[in-house]
């Protein structure tokens, strides 16, 4: 779910971002709230809100949103400082080749968003269809659609199509302030504030769900802030996470609550808002996806470094078509609980080896001197996850929240493995 991250990773993806290249921290926010705007976040905040309640649920985006900003606003200044991206400052941490496992992992992660996002674009298209043209367009025939066309535009003109994009944020922010004025506005909001959920998933199951679909931002955060001119445009940056995605989620699952559905195109529908939402979820879907294919052949392309990336391109494009043919979507948040196990050690690490370890001091001319493998670095990651999701099924309490479980452990074990080695 990395929309921009294809724009901006394909310049400078192995040297320092130039000053002359750097742009103001809106911009990049702007950006940020661009990556929100997709089928699968409002699905996320639809499935919470139905479980938990609009109260309930409503306190969890806030506080994953907050949480995750001050994460972000931490790995942002990262970017800034360095001017490098995500793939090289992994290096730094995990060794030249134990940063392949990790590009690996990160690679998976987005063919898994693929899969999800192609198989709900495929269903919103056929509900679309069948309102607007009254033709009942199987969900498999949307979803070839959705993958030919994401995968073309990946290969020959995601440029064009991500700036339009960029253009067409504020007109995805206004869209979710008007689904969220014709909710609360025609509803009793003091009424369905007090509705309790289905219970369908405990509140931190809910929280592990959101943190999993935002985990990835504060990872890849740095690829985006080292364009910021300074560490003050860095943090506005953040303010796209801090504000956008809550107000995203809960025009997800405001709707729900009223309609009683989780298919985001039948309750935009129900809200009279076929054509706007056509237009802009079909349209913000679509490029986001197609940032995650191209990011995903970034990704795998330093693993496997022999194969072309149009050809890395088309096969996880053939791999997340499949999945979603098979319903991933139906373990969408199951997919979300373990990416919120295996993804925050990473930014852990690199956090507690920037500020604590290196000093702020990645040069790059030292490069070559970098180890294969760290060994702290490999072994914090593997104890993190291996605890935290021994916690996610109450082997082991913790803080009985795995996002926070594999984080803590991943930076103290870290800097304590750092000190021992050394």
């Amino acid at each position: 779910m990395l929309k921009g991250e294809a724009q901006i990773a394909d310049d400078y993806s192995r040297a320092k971002v130039p000053e002359n290249k750097t742009v103001n921290g809106l911009r990049i926010a702007s950006i940020i709230i661009g990556i929100g705007v997709t089928l699968p976040v409002f699905f996320v905040g639809s499935e919470v809100t139905l479980a938990l309640g609009l109260q309930k649920a409503f306190w969890v985006f806030m506080g994953v949103c907050l949480i995750l900003s001050v994460l972000c606003g931490i790995t942002a200044v990262i970017g800034n400082r360095t001017r490098l991206s995500t793939y090289m400052l992994l290096h730094f941490s995990f060794g030249k080749k134990g940063t392949l496992l990790i590009n690996f992992l990160v690679a998976i992660t987005l063919l898994g968003w693929y899969a999800v996002t192609v198989e709900i674009f495929g269903q919103a298209l056929s509900d679309a269809f069948l309102q607007l043209l009254n033709v009942a367009l199987p969900v498999w025939v949307g979803i070839v659609i959705g993958s030919v066309l994401m995968t073309l535009t990946s290969i020959y003109g995601f440029r064009i199509i991500e700036r339009f994009s960029s253009i067409a944020v504020p007109l995805m922010l206004l869209f979710v302030v008007y689904v969220l004025y014709v909710a609360t506005s025609e509803n009793n909001m003091a009424l369905l504030w007090q509705t309790d959920g289905n219970g369908n998933m405990s509140s931190s199951q809910a929280i592990s769900a959101v943190v999993g679909m935002i985990i990835l931002t504060p990872v890849l955060m740095p690829d985006y802030s080292r364009f910021a001119r300074t560490d003050k445009d860095s943090i506005i940056s953040v303010l796209g996470l801090t504000i956008g995605f809550p107000l995203i989620l809960l025009a997800g699952g405001i709707p729900t609550l009223i309609t009683g559905e989780i298919d985001i195109m039948k309750i935009m529908i129900s809200l009279s808002l076929t054509l706007p939402a056509l237009f802009i979820l079909i349209f913000s879907t679509w490029t986001t996806n197609t940032a995650n294919l191209y990011s995903t052949q970034l990704t795998l392309s330093t693993v496997f470094v022999k194969t072309k990336e149009a050809k890395l391109g088309v096969g996880a494009s053939i791999i997340g078509t499949v999945l979603a043919l098979l319903g991933v979507a139906t373990y969408f948040i199951d997919f979300l609980n373990v990416s919120s196990i295996f993804i925050p050690p990473v930014s852990a690490i690199f956090i507690a080896d920037f500020f604590f370890v290196k000093k702020q001091d990645y040069d790059l001319e030292r490069f070559s001197e970098l180890p294969d493998f760290d060994s702290a670095a490999l072994i914090s990651w593997s104890v993190a996850c291996v605890v935290a999701y021994l916690g996610a099924y109450d082997l082991i309490t913790f803080t009985s929240i795995s996002f926070f479980d594999s984080f803590i452990i991943a930076f103290a074990l870290y800097l304590i493995l750092k000190k021992i080695f050394n």
